[in-house]
């Protein structure tokens, strides 16, 4: 009986000396807890924070940090109600707070959405975007190739999300993420033919609160050739209102796409600076082996296939070591990868 007093004892002389550090440097912890996340230690983590957020002193930028700590390693164990949950804490504390999904773990998108939803009851004072801007969702994009089509698959998801990244250069232009098109398309459990369909695209840009779609088609022709086309329409008539198609070499695709960026933000009447035009522009060296090899990771993502989609990243930034996209999913999977081995 006295041993198992002793032990007691010891015990909460341990969790008081934690605590004690825990309160004393938060800024410490968090960065402990951030290494541990990069780790792989997702329960040591949840550990080590739940102490520091019952902190009652903990507020502001640490107290944000603290629980998108937990919600990631919360998401990290698949405890997806408690990665919600810490996700409208944040909210509670700032209203305006957005998640950058392109640096997250996939298991982040879901429970953010949901927790999005709750926004308005957590925020009822929020500021409400600019009605003139307007905003577009980029839907995928239909596989009608001659040549390689079954190889180009990943490119009707890929091949959107570089647009979709391209066009969020423009400030007068609000695009919808790829990933919160993806997660509507789940919900409302769209078969991937629907996804060309344009009755099925303009309910899809309705739920979405777009004004203007973007869906169209590319086709490989041969070795040498590749069109892409474009179709703009409008999401409250279905109209459409401008076709586009830009054509080249399938080498130079990321360069297509850019050219076919400028021509949309032309028909949706947005201004573009000459530095969003410069930042769509730019050089980036990325073959279309890079290319695909980063589009194949994002489907295999949205399949919850996560080592493959790591190697498949893996496999972009050996071809384009300058492709910030992949290296973005790169950092996001490999805390999770690590986990798992």
């Amino acid at each position: 009986m006295k041993r198992f007093h002793g032990i007691l004892v010891i015990m909460m002389v341990c969790l008081l000396v934690t605590a004690s550090i825990v309160n004393a440097n938060p800024a410490e912890t968090l960065k402990q807890a951030k290494d541990m996340y990069q780790e792989g230690r997702f329960a040591e983590v949840i550990e080590l924070l739940t102490t520091l957020a019952q902190d009652s002193g903990l507020k502001g930028d640490d107290a944000k940090q603290a629980y998108l700590l937990l919600a990631k390693a919360s998401a990290g164990k698949n405890f997806l109600d408690q990665t919600e949950s810490y996700l409208k804490k944040i909210l509670q504390i700032d209203c305006g707070f957005e998640l950058n999904l392109k640096v997250e773990p996939p298991q982040m998108r879901n429970a953010w959405f949901n927790a999005e939803k709750s926004r308005d009851s957590l925020c009822p004072m929020q500021e409400r975007p600019d009605p003139g801007i307007k905003t577009l969702a980029v839907l995928y994009f239909e596989n009608n190739s001659i040549v390689d089509k079954d190889k180009l698959d990943p490119l009707s998801k890929g091949l959107a999300a570089m647009l979709v990244t391209d066009l969020s250069n423009i400030s007068g232009l609000k695009v919808v993420e790829r990933e919160r098109i993806q997660y509507l398309l789940d919900e409302i459990k769209m078969e991937q033919s629907d996804y060309f369909n344009q009755e099925s695209a303009v309910r899809v840009g309705k739920l979405l609160g777009a004004h203007a779609l973007l869906m169209g088609g590319f086709t490989k022709l041969d070795n040498n050739h590749l069109r892409i086309d474009a179709r703009l329409i409008k999401t409250e008539t279905g109209e459409l209102l401008k076709a586009e198609k830009v054509e080249g070499k399938p080498k130079d695709i990321v360069a297509l796409q850019n050219e076919l960026a400028l021509k949309i933000a032309a028909n949706l009447d947005v201004t573009v600076a000459k530095a969003e035009s410069k930042a769509i522009q730019a050089d980036k060296k990325e073959s279309m082996d890079a290319v695909l090899a980063y589009t194949r990771g994002l489907n295999l993502e949205d399949e919850q296939k996560l080592p493959e989609a790591y190697a498949a990243y893996k496999e972009a930034v050996a071809a384009a070591p300058d492709m910030t996209e992949a290296k973005d999913r790169m950092a996001a999977l490999e805390p999770i990868v690590l986990a798992q081995k």
